[in-house]
């Protein structure tokens, strides 16, 4: 290496130290990046898996770093004792202490109500490369603090299997598997190619339109591509299984589509704490490492909506909640306005914080309704959010959804910040029946059903 190359790629690797330092949402956008593609490969596990898988699975390697971790497991024909009747095998990519969150949580869910309706133990089976400090122990006692019923005599009664683990561990062939994400569905379907796991007795659920979480890509393709395995699915939200029709042509029956689960007693709580205040605060669920949230848009937006309420003279205030960033100027530079982050905030304070403002901007660019807009509208606040494809549009009276451009959801916001300046909160005021689909326990009825009618 020549001396002037080298002094290009110190002076290079300066800038990028400093834009670290000085630029949250860079700094953001590198850990996801390198949280994406950075994990602890045990190489002696990968040459195992690599080599016990048939035939048919060897093509697949090295595609994602989950592909082949399932295809070499051993099956046993017959189970004999109890221990090894069949058992529902739930699929994750990993199960930890701060990295459990909605769509885990439901995914647990799912697996223990469907196990309780089959009489079968549940099995957990994690994908990635196990992080340091985790274990199979830990996620075990995760599982039984969240679900207390799973519990069995006082102790943890559903098993988990590290990644490092599956290769000695036997599995039935009467199991039911369920994927969760597109990094769990595609290793299983890779299994299905290899002829270890029954396509048949593959559930699929699905809880957003995943290829949108990667650039157009090999992943993008990949996730796509698991829509198309043949799996049963059970999809989480009425909106999310219309564009899965639409985008997809995957015909899901209703029945099998069920609500995100939203605490409407807690929430009718917030609403009576709220108060029509002379100060009217602005929550925006602000994730700068998670694309889907929009982040910059939604600063942008806020910008907008200081300048369209700059001469009406009310007092407003604007608080960031979901993930720590710096404050933000959000009036040209004077520094008089501003967002204010909380970060990540326990879930009794997140709840007791929303129920002092009235006017919520929360932004998902994906067709799977989150929670906060539902927090918001359904406890009271006026809520702005990000129309995508037609998926938001009267789901609930006091949700606004717009075009996903600044001016849009700038004057959107400005509008919901003068209504709850004349009239203060809504009070609450629950979903339609429906409106984002059945109840979870119906939805898993309807698949049990399906299972052992084919098992029948």
């Amino acid at each position: 290496m020549n001396f002037e190359k080298a002094r290009r790629l110190v002076a290079d690797l300066v800038r990028v130290n400093e834009r670290y330092a000085r630029d949250g949402h860079y700094r953001n956008d590198v850990r996801e990046r390198l949280g994406r593609t950075v994990s602890r490969v045990d190489v002696g596990v990968a040459r195992r898996e690599r080599d016990r898988v048939p035939a048919a699975a060897r093509p697949y390697e090295g595609l994602t770093e989950t592909s082949l971790a399932l295809a070499g497991i051993r099956v046993d024909a017959h189970r004999v004792d109890a221990h090894r009747e069949p058992e529902v095998v739930l699929v994750v990519d990993e199960l930890r202490e701060g990295a459990a969150f909605a769509g885990v949580q439901t995914a647990l869910a799912v697996a223990l109500e469907l196990g309780a309706r089959m009489r079968r133990r549940v099995r957990v089976v994690m994908v990635r490369w196990t992080t340091p400090g985790n274990s199979a122990a830990a996620a075990e006692q995760l599982v039984a603090d969240r679900f207390p019923e799973s519990r069995v005599d006082g102790r943890p009664g559903v098993r988990v299997v590290r990644r490092e683990d599956v290769l000695d561990t036997a599995f039935g062939a009467d199991d039911v598997w369920i994927a969760t994400h597109w990094k769990t569905a595609h290793p299983v379907d890779v299994a299905v190619t290899a002829g270890v796991v029954p396509r048949d007795r593959v559930v699929y659920l699905v809880q957003d339109y995943e290829p949108g979480f990667s650039p157009w890509s090999t992943e993008y393709a990949v996730a796509a591509s698991t829509y198309r395995a043949g799996f049963r699915m059970l999809v989480n939200s009425e909106p999310l299984r219309r564009y899965l029709a639409e985008v997809q042509s995957l015909d899901v029956p209703r029945e099998r589509t069920f609500a995100p689960h939203l605490d409407v007693e807690l929430l009718e709580r917030v609403a009576a704490a709220r108060q029509h205040e002379d100060t009217v605060r602005v929550l925006f669920y602000g994730r700068p490492s998670k694309h889907r949230n929009l982040f910059r848009l939604g600063v942008a937006a806020l910008r907008v909506a200081v300048q369209e309420l700059a001469g009406d003279g009310l007092r407003v205030e604007f608080h960031s909640a979901g993930e720590q960033h710096g404050d933000v100027e959000l009036d040209g530079g004077r520094g008089d306005v501003k967002l204010v982050s909380h970060g990540t905030m326990p879930w009794d304070d997140y709840f007791a914080f929303i129920a002092s403002t009235n006017v919520v901007l929360s932004l998902q660019h994906s067709p799977h309704p989150s929670h906060p807009p539902f927090d918001g509208a359904i406890s009271g606040a006026r809520v702005v959010t990000n129309e995508f494809r037609d998926t938001r549009a009267g789901l609930h009276p006091n949700l606004t959804a717009v075009e996903a451009d600044a001016r849009s959801l700038g004057l959107a916001v400005a509008d919901a910040v003068r209504r709850a300046a004349a009239e203060g909160p809504t009070g609450f005021t629950p979903l339609a029946d429906g409106a984002l689909g059945g109840p979870l326990d119906a939805a898993v009825d309807a698949l049990t059903t399906e299972l052992e009618e084919r098992s029948a």
